[in-house]
């Protein structure tokens, strides 16, 4: 019997959390002894390079999205040949790719020292970007075959053994750095583990879907790969705006401020890795099902599901930037020690940045289940030279903040064309009362980070564990109380709950 897009839905949501939580809970462990074994200019070292290494995945192209979209159609057909077709076209795009940024990796080592502002030595620091690199080609291998499993709707099977394979990392890295182990074994650590990780994943994939193995493959007609071509230049395209902006924070901050900088920030975006852990998985589990059912629903259906998860995601990320904005000085203050806080400009800025991002990840899910890949491919280069340009001059007036202030320039540009995309070409409808209520969404969450900001201020100035209990208890209780009073009679908040109800 085949199972639902709503059960699959509640199964990746249901192992994605508990992944989630169980990760999470080694990670802050792991990362606390890190922090006072190893210190700041070690962690800013792990988050430079994992930006050089995202710069590097603009290889991948877009390859693998335009490959899960032309997936969903046979999939939901049953056509086992063309699945075949298309995975073998798949797993030859991806070999060539790890070539390429194997050999592209290997380049840039001579120009390490200019990008790594550190007292570490650099002999040092090429290992550690080789061992880095490696974990990156390696990931390659498996991505096809992960793909077919979320084109499947299916995202569980692989998080099941992601999470494995975490926690046994974590728990070997803890050890290692409690009897007194050095960064290049942490990283060998994971390197190891996550190999093994990798084999183990493809080989109980092999097991589970044996099409995956399957031979005699035909080669895919002249129009599926003309389609396909076609949404990969689009996709070349986005890549740049999502590399330039996503990718290059890491890299501006090093360069123009100092490595250990990136350390500090990056006490913060593990905070934020945390809870988008939880929050993009959730949402990462509708991707596939919206493409099912924009395959076969009406347009009206589509509308009133956009609704209903447009707020929702309003909900969640308008949330997560007012608990951050709250929340996250005092926390960093009692977990890691005063001296480990960046200024609260660039904290406010930093997470205003993602709540933009997160402002456009239903529309974006919509965009790339619909496979619209073409109408925007122009807005990626005017967000990549916005993002690049306001950047590097901010932060040379104003100092790190001024990183933060290009990347929410930038994102504005998506902000904007991305729902007008969805709402053109996929809705059939205006954007207007979107972008109004877009507007007004915003501005309720902008209004209410100052108030807890400012009552943080005035009631909670002494930062006792105490204090922040009773802080996280105001900053759940507040924005959410006003939220049901607002949204509470709307059609998308009553579909939320008959859908919570149900299910």
């Amino acid at each position: 019997m085949s199972i639902s897009r709503t059960e699959n839905v509640k199964r990746n949501i249901f192992y994605s959390y508990l992944g989630a939580v169980l990760t999470s809970a080694f990670s802050v462990i792991c990362r606390t002894i890190f922090v006072y074994k190893l210190g700041a200019d070690y962690l800013g070292v792990s988050g430079l390079f994992t930006n050089v290494l995202g710069v590097l995945s603009f290889t991948e192209l877009g390859i693998g999205s335009a490959i899960v979209f032309a997936l969903y159609r046979p999939i939901a057909d049953r056509d086992r040949e063309k699945i075949k077709s298309l995975l073998a076209l798949y797993k030859r795009a991806y070999q060539l790719i790890a070539l390429i940024v194997t050999i592209i990796g290997i380049l840039l080592l001579p120009f390490l020292g200019i990008l790594v502002n550190t007292e570490i030595p650099l002999s040092e620091i090429r290992i550690y970007y080789l061992v880095f690199l490696f974990n990156t080609v390696s990931s390659y291998f498996v991505s096809y075959k992960t793909s077919y499993v979320s084109a499947l709707q299916m995202e569980y099977v692989v998080t099941n053994t992601t999470t494995v394979g975490t926690i046994i990392t974590n728990v070997f890295q803890i050890i290692l750095l409690l009897l007194g182990g050095d960064y290049l074994g942490y990283l060998l650590i994971a390197a190891i583990i996550g190999l093994i990780q990798k084999i183990a994943t493809v080989c109980y994939l092999n097991i589970k879907f044996p099409i995956l193995t399957e031979k005699n493959i035909k080669a895919l007609d002249s129009e599926t790969k003309s389609s396909i071509w076609k949404n990969v230049k689009a996709l070349i395209i986005h890549k740049v705006g999502d590399v330039s902006v996503n990718q290059t924070d890491n890299i501006i901050i090093s360069a123009f401020v100092s490595t250990t900088a990136v350390g500090l920030l990056s006490n913060y975006t593990t905070l934020n890795t945390l809870i988008s852990t939880f929050t993009n998985k959730f949402f990462g589990s509708f991707t596939a099902s919206f493409g099912n059912m924009l395959a076969k629903e009406s347009v009206e259906k589509q509308r009133k599901i956009f609704d209903t998860y447009d707020l929702l995601g309003f909900w969640i990320y308008g949330f997560v930037l007012i608990a951050f904005v709250t929340l996250s000085q005092p926390f960093i203050t009692l977990w890691l020690g005063p001296n480990l806080l960046l200024d609260n400009a660039t904290v406010i800025l930093y997470f205003v940045s993602l709540y933009l991002a997160g402002m456009t990840l239903i529309p974006y899910n919509f965009k790339i289940a619909a496979g619209r890949f073409n109408e925007d491919k122009w807005v990626a280069f005017i967000q990549a030279i916005t993002n690049l340009v306001v950047s590097i001059a901010a932060i040379k007036i104003i100092g790190l903040p001024g990183i933060f202030v290009g990347t929410i320039v930038s994102r504005m540009i998506v902000v904007i064309v991305r729902p007008y995309i969805v709402f053109r070409y996929v809705l059939k409808e205006s954007p207007r009362g979107y972008f109004i209520r877009l507007t007004f969404r915003s501005l309720l969450a902008f209004a209410l980070c100052y108030f807890m900001y400012m009552l943080r201020t005035i009631l909670f100035s002494h930062v006792t564990i105490l204090s922040f209990v009773e802080l996280c208890v105001l900053t759940a209780l507040i924005p959410n109380f006003i939220f049901v009073i607002l949204f509470g009679k709307t059609d998308a908040f009553k579909d939320i709950l008959s859908r919570v109800k149900r299910k």
